[in-house]
C-alpha cells in the first residue's frame, strides 16, 4: 500500500506484529477474563479503548476468522447514549454493503433480565485512517484516489439508504493494506425516511435529472480492483474543469435561483417531523450548515467531510508535507461558536465572541468570506449577523498548499468545500469527477439497499424498554445461530 516506512513501523490495530506497549500488556495480566465472549471466540489483544468501552482482537474457533469485539459496560446508565447504542447496532444489522463494516453478531448475555454489558461481534480491519495519517507512513495519489473513491461509495449506499453519517472523520473510515475501506460508527447516524429535508429533496431531483447523462458516461472498466492500483495520470494529461454555466451566474441570481428552488420543496416538506439536531459531527469536519445550526441540512455535511479527510490524504504526501510531523487537518479550528464556543475569545465584535482559531474563522481562511448569494441558505437572522463580523477573506491558493497535487485534486477539493450546501458538489459529481477517472468501478456504485427506517426514534423510550429492544437485536443473532447449528 506505501513505501519502505511501513516496514519500519506497523500501523496500530494491524494484524502484522504488536508494539511493545501491547506486547507488555499481554504477559501474564489476564485481561479478557471477565469478557464473556462465549466458547466460540478467544481474545487475543486488546485494540484500543473508547468512551464507549474497549475494543479487543479475537479469532472465532468455528471458523478461523479473525474479528473485532467490541465491550460497551453500563449501557442502561444514560438513556440517551443507550438509544445510541441501539440506534447503531440496529443501523449496522439493516445496512449490506462492502465498504460498511459488518455486523457479525450480537452476544446473547447470560442473564437477560440484568445485563447492562454488550458484546458487539464486527468485521476487522488492519487500521484505520486516524492511525495512518499519524503513522510515517507516506500515501501516492492513486491511493489516496482508491481510498476516497471506495469511502464516496460507502456514503452513496448510505444516502440511498436514507441513512446520513453525520460523523465522517478519519477514525470512523477503517481500512486494510489493499485500500478497501469499511465506513463504521453509526452512533450519530440517523435514518431520516419520511422526514425529507429540502438538501434531501434536491439532491434526489437533481440524481434523477441526470440519470440518464449518468448511464450515458459510464463505460469505465469494471475490472478495476483494489489491489491493482492503476498509475497515477501525469499533470500534462489532466485538464482543469470548464467554467460551468453556474459559476457564470451573478450573484443575485445566484440567490433567486437557490430560493425559488427552496420555495418549491415547502409541500413535500410541510408536517414532516424534523429530528435533526445540531451537535453533530466531530469540530474539524464539521459543515457550515451545522456550525450555524441550520436544522434543514442533508447529505451535504457528509460530503463536506469527505473533503476534510480527502484533504488530510493529500497531506500524507511527501511532495505535500516533507515528514509526517507537518501534517494536520485542514481546518483545526478549537472552538466552533455557538456550539462550543471558546472559554477565552480573543475579542467580541457586535456582541459575538471572536476568535481566530474558532472553526469558522479557519474554515473561511481556506475557502473565503461567503458572499451574499453563499449565504442566501441561512435561515436565522442572529446566524446572518454573526457572518458579517468575519472579515474579507479570498480563498485560499490550495495548489500552493498541496503543491504536489494534480490539477484535477485541486479541483475537486475546491467544488466540495463549498459554504453554501447547495452549490456544493453533489455525490453523483463527486463520483463522475475526472479524478476518479482511472479507479472508478460503476458496478460498486451500483449497489443499493432498502431504505432504512428505524421505528423506535419516535417512540419516547425508557431504559425498560431500551433493553427489551436491545435484546431483541441479540436474539436475532441467536436465532441465526441456532438456524445454521441445525
Amino acid at each position: 500500500m506505501v513505501d519502505n516506512a511501513q516496514n519500519k513501523q506497523q500501523p496500530a490495530g494491524s494484524s502484522q506484529g504488536t508494539s511493545k506497549r501491547s506486547r507488555r500488556g499481554n504477559l501474564g495480566l489476564n485481561q479478557f477474563t471477565d469478557w464473556e465472549v462465549g466458547d466460540d471466540y478467544t481474545c487475543e489483544r486488546l485494540l484500543g479503548t473508547g468512551s464507549y468501552g474497549k475494543v479487543a482482537l479475537a479469532t472465532r474457533k468455528s471458523t478461523g476468522q479473525k474479528v473485532a469485539i467490541k465491550r460497551m459496560e453500563n449501557i442502561f446508565e444514560d438513556e440517551t447514549d443507550c438509544k445510541r447504542i441501539l440506534r447503531e447496532i440496529t443501523l449496522m444489522r439493516k445496512l449490506k454493503h462492502p465498504f460498511v463494516v459488518e455486523l457479525v453478531e450480537l452476544l446473547y448475555p447470560s442473564n437477560p433480565d440484568s445485563f447492562d454489558t454488550l458484546y458487539v461481534v464486527m468485521e476487522y480491519a488492519e487500521s484505520d485512517l486516524k492511525k495512518i495519517i499519524k503513522s510515517n507512513i507516506n500515501l501516492e495519489m492513486q491511493h489516496t484516489q482508491h481510498i476516497i473513491y471506495n469511502l464516496l461509495c460507502a456514503v452513496k449506499y448510505l444516502h440511498e439508504s436514507n441513512v446520513l453519517h453525520r460523523d465522517l472523520k478519519p477514525a470512523n473510515v477503517l481500512i486494510n493494506e489493499d485500500c478497501t475501506v469499511k465506513l463504521c460508527d453509526y452512533g450519530l447516524a440517523r435514518s431520516i425516511s419520511g422526514i425529507d429535508s429540502a438538501a434531501m429533496i434536491l439532491s434526489r431531483a437533481d440524481r434523477e435529472q441526470d440519470e440518464g447523462s449518468t448511464k450515458s458516461q459510464n463505460s469505465t472498466n469494471s475490472a478495476n480492483d483494489f489491489a491493482q492500483v492503476p498509475q497515477l495520470p501525469s499533470q500534462s494529461q489532466s485538464q482543469a474543469q470548464p467554467a460551468t454555466e453556474e459559476n457564470s451566474k451573478t450573484e443575485e441570481e445566484k440567490k433567486e435561483n437557490l430560493r425559488s428552488r427552496l420555495v418549491k420543496t415547502k409541500d413535500a416538506r410541510r408536517n414532516m417531523k424534523r429530528e435533526l439536531t445540531g451537535h453533530v459531527v466531530t469540530r474539524w469536519y464539521r459543515a457550515p450548515e451545522i456550525i450555524l445550526l441550520e436544522k434543514d441540512y442533508g447529505p451535504g455535511i457528509d460530503i463536506w467531510a469527505v473533503g476534510c479527510i480527502f484533504a488530510e490524504l493529500l497531506g500524507m504526501m511527501r511532495e505535500n508535507a516533507p515528514t509526517f510531523m507537518d501534517r494536520q487537518p485542514l481546518f483545526p479550528g478549537k472552538s466552533c461558536f455557538p456550539l462550543s464556543p471558546a472559554k477565552n475569545p480573543t475579542e467580541q465584535r457586535s456582541g459575538f465572541p471572536f476568535s481566530s482559531n474558532d472553526q469558522l474563522a479557519i474554515i473561511f481562511q481556506i475557502i473565503g468570506t461567503p458572499s451574499d448569494s453563499d449565504k442566501s441558505f441561512v435561515t436565522d437572522l442572529k446566524a446572518l449577523e454573526y457572518l458579517e463580523q468575519f472579515p474579507g477573506n479570498p480563498r485560499a491558493d490550495l495548489q500552493r498548499k498541496y503543491p504536489g497535487s494534480p490539477p484535477e485534486a485541486i479541483d475537486f477539493l475546491e467544488k466540495i468545500l463549498v459554504f453554501n450546501p447547495y452549490y456544493r458538489i453533489s455525490l453523483q459529481q463527486c463520483l463522475e469527477h475526472p479524478l476518479f477517472a482511472r479507479v472508478r468501478n460503476v458496478e460498486k456504485e451500483a449497489i443499493t439497499g432498502q431504505p432504512v427506517l428505524l421505528e423506535f426514534e419516535r417512540m419516547d423510550l425508557n431504559r425498560a424498554k431500551l433493553r427489551e429492544l436491545i435484546l431483541e437485536e441479540c436474539q436475532h443473532y441467536r436465532d441465526q445461530r441456532m438456524e445454521v447449528s441445525q
